[in-house]
């Protein structure tokens, strides 16, 4: 498998090659999700809302495996990133020797395997909890009795697929952090499109197979995750990224580097889910139909915001490489790139998302109460997109540097300081339309805020970094 240093050729052309093949494995993903959604909307619209109440949950566990999934990324890529320079200066003084003859190696290998027991001991534990507070969990979410068989039926066969999926997620990520991005898109992709062909066999229940409904789509799911895994272990194995012998050698050091930014990053991800059930919540109020515009609504930004995903986990070790190799106008230029490219991919998605919101929800679900919420929803929550993915870019880029907690405190800020206060006074106003104005304001005021605490940030480090007498 090839590892890139991202520490030598264009910027632009350096985060295109690390961004296309997870943009297109991310798509891939998100586009099966919203597909799912549309076969899940010809059940029934109790259905839907029953997946819109998991929303929150499966995003508590994805959140607490990829703040793993950060950390790894970030100690890895700051590592390759010290390796190619002390390459590079021991290149000019001509030496014979390497850092990567050193043994630096090893200590991406053991980062990449204590990583892999970390999250896979974890996410177990967690998946079982989580299924045993499935009932009580869910009425205090606002689900009616009579959604909880379809709650079950979903989560009894998702929650232990979990340990797959967050662990393949690692994967990706160890492979990311080293530089080697068309693998894990390329899996990616593959394993998107085995899920969408399993999707209808095991939810409509073709060519024989019993119709499982929700249960059909956590088992589609759950087989196609199991290979994603196998697939991602042997690409690592075989590109030496992790270890096989002595994989529990000096593993709670490792754990404590990883989880240095790790525990920030699962701080930052988890308020998001967090603030998700209670915005959940307020929307179940207006009934089973609203929760299920909400629920398409989300399904239909997940696509609209996925090119921005892809990007801001290509900055995370484009950043990371370029620190650690001291690098800091790489890393500036870098970041710049990836602001440019959020705003006017939101300008791009907002306008026609504004004019045929309603249209491409109805894809989903033809009701008209739960079309009727996703267009309002998506005439003016996508207005905030491009400050959203600037945010996203200053989170990623801070996480990079290991420096987590600027990211938790603009997430801790943006979501209960700022969104729910304003939702829920915006909502007693105007109804649901005004917890969807609430999140617009939200991304947009920290959007600019991320972006201005970033900026500020790096010309410190980069000072610190260039003269060291100045810390």
């Amino acid at each position: 498998m090839s590892h890139h240093d991202l520490t030598q050729g264009q910027v632009p052309s350096s985060l295109a090659r690390l961004t296309a093949p997870m943009m297109i494995g991310v798509s891939s993903s998100i586009l099966v999700q919203m597909l799912e959604m549309g076969f899940i909307g010809q059940l029934s619209t109790a259905h839907v809302a029953a997946i819109t109440f998991t929303f929150p949950l499966v995003m508590v566990l994805t959140s607490i495996a990829l703040g793993i999934s950060i950390g790894t990324s970030s100690v890895i890529a700051r590592s390759v990133g010290t390796r190619q320079k002390s390459n590079q200066d021991a290149a000019a003084e001509g030496a014979g020797q390497t850092s990567a003859d050193t043994g630096s190696t090893d200590d991406v290998a053991l980062m990449g395997t204590h990583s892999l027991i970390l999250v896979f001991g974890l996410m177990l534990l967690l998946s079982f909890l989580s299924w045993l507070a499935i009932d009580p969990l869910f009425i205090a979410l606002g689900a009616e009795p009579e959604l909880l068989p379809l709650i079950h039926s979903y989560l009894d066969i998702y929650l232990p697929g979990t340990v797959l999926f967050t662990a393949s997620m690692v994967c990706g990520s160890i492979m990311r952090a080293n530089g080697s991005a068309n693998i894990p898109g390329a899996i990616m992709t593959v394993s998107a499109i085995v899920n969408l062909i399993l999707d209808p066999i095991f939810i409509f229940g073709w060519f024989g197979f019993p119709a499982m409904e929700l249960a059909g789509a956590a088992t589609a799911m759950t087989l196609t995750r199991f290979g994603t895994l196998v697939v991602s272990l042997w690409f690592i194995s075989r590109g030496q990224m992790v270890l096989r012998e002595r994989f529990f050698t000096g593993w709670f050091a490792s754990a404590k580097r990883i989880l240095h930014v790790g525990i920030p990053a699962m701080a930052t991800n988890l308020i998001g889910p967090v603030t998700a059930a209670y915005i959940t919540f307020l929307i179940a109020d207006y009934g089973e139909a609203a929760v299920a515009g909400f629920g398409v609504a989300n399904r239909i930004e997940a696509v609209a915001a996925m090119l921005m995903f892809a990007l801001s986990g290509s900055i995370g070790p484009f950043v990371g490489q370029n620190w650690g190799a001291h690098l800091v106008g790489r890393v500036r230029q870098g970041v710049n790139v990836s602001y440019q490219f959020c705003l006017v991919w939101g300008l791009l998605i907002a306008v026609p998302l504004f004019f045929f919101g309603a249209d491409i929800a109805a894809l989903i679900d033809s009701s008209e109460p739960v079309t009727a919420v996703a267009a309002t929803y998506l005439a003016l929550v996508p207005l905030s997109y491009g400050l959203w993915g600037v945010l996203m870019m200053a989170s990623a880029s801070f996480n990079a540097l290991g420096k987590p907690l600027p990211s938790t405190a603009l997430s801790f800020g943006r979501m209960i300081l700022v969104y729910i206060p304003l939702a829920t006074l915006l909502n007693n106003t105007f109804g649901y339309v005004g917890i969807f104005v609430a999140t617009a304001l939200s991304n947009a005021l920290f959007g600019i805020l991320g972006w201005r605490w970033f900026s500020r940030r790096l010309r410190l480090m980069g000072s610190q970094l260039t003269n060291p007498s100045t810390t």
